[in-house]
């Protein structure tokens, strides 16, 4: 059964919206379509089946596994470098400020990344993430693991919190968890539309778009 999600619910029916979760890379910041197949080739890595972070964990040495994460890292500091803001990331982050709306961070990147982009595309009114989860934490997404860590930490329950990101990790993630999911669209990622319409419960081009959503309401599939 369907149920209506807002911010703001005007019957028993509805659920209430109570937390965002960000994904960072092509949610938080505009997607970067050749870093992951930069890292793929820095490691070795030709199977495009394969998870990457799989991959390196699955290593046969530590020596091993240090040396593809540290190629890894070179990429991942290549695209900082290049990082821009998502559009609508500020009228989103002011909103769900003004109307004490909790959010956080689920990403399968390392925090030096997370950092940069709060410290250059957040103004510090609403760097207020209550909790970052990096790739450090295992198992990363798809895992519901990450989200239900949030979710306990909050100490709200997943059906009032909503997962927003722009790759199939971060669906599947929000509707293992019991989240509502919203995917970011880009030109990469609209198959994702048709393949995994169960997983997505809305979609947007910009993140103010978001605002909306909050505001009328929108179906929760699960």
């Amino acid at each position: 059964m369907t149920r209506l999600m807002k911010l703001r619910p005007t019957s028993k029916s509805h659920t209430a919206i109570k937390a965002v979760v960000f994904d960072m890379d092509g949610t938080l910041s505009i997607p970067q379509p050749w870093m992951f197949g930069a890292m793929r080739k820095a490691i070795g890595l030709t199977d495009p089946k394969t998870d990457i972070l799989t991959y390196v964990d699955q290593l046969p040495s530590r020596e091993l596994q240090a040396e593809a994460n540290e190629q890894l890292k070179a990429v991942e500091a290549r695209a900082m470098a290049e990082m821009r803001p998502q559009p609508g990331l500020l009228p989103l982050l002011e909103y769900l400020t003004a109307h004490e709306v909790s959010t956080s961070i689920c990403t399968r990147n390392l925090i030096a990344p997370v950092r940069h982009l709060i410290a250059s595309f957040v103004p510090d009114e609403h760097q207020r993430f209550a909790h970052i989860v990096t790739r450090e934490f295992r198992p990363t997404k798809p895992d519901p693991a990450p989200l239900l860590h949030i979710s306990e930490q909050l100490g709200i329950a997943p059906e009032n919190m909503v997962m927003v990101g722009d790759s199939h990790d971060d669906v599947e993630c929000g509707a293992a968890a019991g989240a509502a999911t919203i995917l970011v669209r880009s030109a990469t990622n609209g198959h994702l539309l048709e393949s995994r319409a169960d997983l997505i419960d809305a979609s947007v081009e910009d993140l103010s778009e978001i605002i909306e959503l909050l505001e009328a309401g929108f179906e929760k599939k699960r």
